[in-house]
């Protein structure tokens, strides 16, 4: 082997041998040295989402918008719903009327609620168109409690009211003790809307009483007001006015006596001569006026404020709980006269409570109510 050709060959063995140290010490080295993996952070629990309690929907129909009654009737609704509120119970409560005590309108709105899918209705019916509807919505499945104006053969479930039959006697008993010993009557019914069944119910009554107390008398006339007070002033004032021998007036609501004195020269005329008497449904601030100054002998009045706040309690009642109340929840009435003769309250102690609005109530729950409805009594307080 010549010189040269030994030099390449240590060559590539050189090479060959630096090859084999460097993967031996590549194969020998430690691995670098890693950092443990971070666990990665718990998972937070989330706050259980709290539920928020579901919020029912009640509207109450009154029958018109001017009637002071009514606005009681919703103060005492609003007063029952802040005790329910403060139990936790989410309820939202619509006030509302038809605009002039129109029945087709009424009809309208409780068909608008139905569609709406309201979670109940307080009605108080201005008549038998409202009545179909009522049991259209109650098939619809929305419960329905009426108040002051019943549809007693309807689906409704409940009727939270006064017992118009027996208020027309009270009227009828006050009329005659006024008139004792003044031979024939000649009587004069203002009613408001035709078909309401709680006005009929009054005239039916205010009759019957008189023929128990073997008053003689007739019925000259009966001529709506449509529940609007400036049609029932020019009622009164024109039917007594073409008949001059009317010597008797039973009004069968409020109405007239919601406007001012000076709007009823003819019938106060008549009055103060000693040629009419007057007796009238309903106590409401208004008239204690009409009873201080000699003009209605005696009144029978509702328990407005009880409309709302037990016709609220009992409706509740029923969609939350399921509860089942008698068909009618009495509401009882209060008689006012002048001179407070009989037990009644004279016109100045019931003006007081107007005036302090000394209306309060406590909620009957269903079996109260079942054992009141049994024994004939009345939920309100006295």
């Amino acid at each position: 082997m010549s010189g040269k050709e030994y030099g390449k060959l240590w060559a590539v063995g050189a090479i060959i041998l630096i090859v084999i140290a460097l993967v031996a010490v590549a194969c020998g080295a430690p691995a670098p040295p890693t950092t443990p993996a971070e666990k990665p952070p718990a998972p937070t629990e989330e706050p259980a989402a709290t539920e928020e309690p579901e919020k029912l929907v009640y509207v109450a129909i009154s029958k018109s918008l001017d009637n002071p009654a009514f606005a009681v009737a919703e103060a005492g609704a609003k007063d029952r719903l802040a005790e329910l509120e403060a139990e936790g119970v989410q309820i939202d409560l619509e006030w509302t009327a038809p605009l002039g005590a129109d029945p087709a309108k009424e009809v309208e709105m409780i068909e608008s609620y139905v569609q709406r899918g309201v979670d109940g209705l307080l009605v108080n019916s201005l008549g038998p168109s409202v009545c179909q509807a009522v049991d259209q919505a109650m098939d619809a499945g929305i419960p329905i409690v009426m108040w002051d104006s019943d549809c007693p053969d309807s689906k409704r479930l409940s009727y939270v009211g006064t017992d118009n039959y027996q208020g027309g006697i009270e009227c009828a008993k006050l009329y005659a003790e006024a008139v004792e010993g003044k031979g024939h009557q000649k009587i004069f019914i203002l009613t408001g809307q035709p078909g309401a069944f709680n006005l009929q119910e009054r005239d039916r009554g205010f009759k019957d009483g008189l023929d128990t107390l073997g008053v003689d008398y007739e019925i000259v006339t009966t001529v709506p007001g449509f529940d609007d007070l400036s049609k029932s002033v020019e009622a009164v004032e024109s039917t007594l006015r073409g008949d001059p021998t009317i010597n008797g007036f039973f009004c069968d609501g409020p109405w007239p006596f919601l406007v001012e004195p000076s709007n009823l020269p003819t019938l106060i005329e008549r009055v103060e001569s000693g040629d009419l008497t007057v007796v009238s449904f309903d106590t409401l601030e208004q008239e204690m006026w009409y009873v201080e100054n000699d003009i209605i002998v005696g009144m029978f009045g509702q328990k407005y404020y009880g409309w709302g706040y037990h016709g609220l309690s009992v409706l509740h009642d029923i969609v939350a709980n399921g509860a089942k109340y008698p068909p009618i929840v009495q509401t009882g009435g209060d008689i006012v006269t002048k001179d407070g003769r009989h037990g009644s309250f004279t016109a100045a102690e019931f003006d007081m409570f107007w005036k302090n609005f000394s209306f309060k109530e406590t909620p009957i729950g269903a079996e109260e109510a079942w054992k009141r409805y049994e024994a004939g009594e009345a939920v309100t307080a006295p």
